[in-house]
Order: structure tokens, then sequence, then C-alpha cells
């Protein structure tokens, strides 16, 4: 998993659509 990007991701995507995708990557 590229950790370095997540931060960039949770600034530029709205928080409950991040929510949601991090629940899906997160299995």
């Amino acid at each position: 998993a590229n950790h370095s990007f997540m931060p960039i991701v949770v600034e530029s995507t709205p928080l409950p659509e991040f929510e949601n995708w991090s629940s899906l990557t997160s299995t």
C-alpha cells in the first residue's frame, strides 16, 4: 500500500467518500 499517497487522497476526497473507499481497500 502506498501510505505516502494517503494524505493526498484524504485532502482531495470528501470525507464520507474516503471513509467508504477506505473500508473497501481495508478488506
